[in-house]
């Protein structure tokens, strides 16, 4: 369920991003969609809620600022449609645009995973990098201590396999809804490793 409530609202996000974004193309639509856009808010709103609820990292700062955004680009668009105010409604669309790019990279900068992890444990394997990359790329499912069992994610205490080839296998090329990270090297798998022999 968690899987489906996280994909209805990102796909509720682009919609909303849409709503925004055409009466600044198309003024005369404007007052057509105003209860589409009624709708579209209340759900996002809704959705963002629940995931607010179930999500571990849900407080972390990019999230928050992600709130912040949001709920202000939903004020602009409301008070911009009402105006018939372009600069508005613009603003709005603008604010919704980086907010949605902060929810799927979780970065200030917009960086991806692989990005934001280059540096770590590029050479040498040690537990700080695996650490550094387990709070990155795993606990926003898995949770910080490693037992969210968000979106069917499994406990890592103790984890359910300890081969160390298989846990290899599964970080490089994902399992279920846990996505791929190929884009990891020998000595940041094996820092991630490390780390997460600590907690068996």
């Amino acid at each position: 369920m968690d899987t489906g409530i996280l994909h209805t609202h990102h796909l509720l996000g682009v919609l909303l991003l849409v709503l925004v974004g055409a009466p600044i193309v198309l003024p005369t639509w404007a007052d057509r969609l105003k209860k589409v856009h009624m709708i579209l808010d209340t759900l996002l709103l809704l959705t963002g809620i629940y995931l607010l609820w179930k999500a571990p990292l849900a407080l972390s700062a990019p999230y928050i600022l992600k709130y912040i955004l949001v709920i202000g680009a939903i004020g602009l668009a409301v008070a911009g449609s009402r105006k018939r105010n372009k600069k508005l409604s613009m603003a709005a669309f603008l604010l919704l645009a980086y907010g949605y790019g902060l929810s799927l990279q979780r970065d200030f900068f917009l960086r991806s995973d692989a990005a934001r992890v280059a540096s770590l444990a590029r050479e040498e394997v040690s537990l700080e990098a695996g650490a550094e990359l387990y709070r990155t790329l795993c606990a926003r499912c898995h949770g910080p201590e490693g037992r969210a069992g968000y979106r069917k994610s499994a406990s890592l205490h103790p984890a359910q396999q300890t081969d160390t080839s298989y846990w290899a296998a599964v970080i490089r090329a994902g399992k279920g809804v846990m996505p791929a990270h190929g884009y990891l090297t020998e000595a940041q798998i094996s820092s991630l490793i490390l780390y997460l022999k600590g907690w068996q």
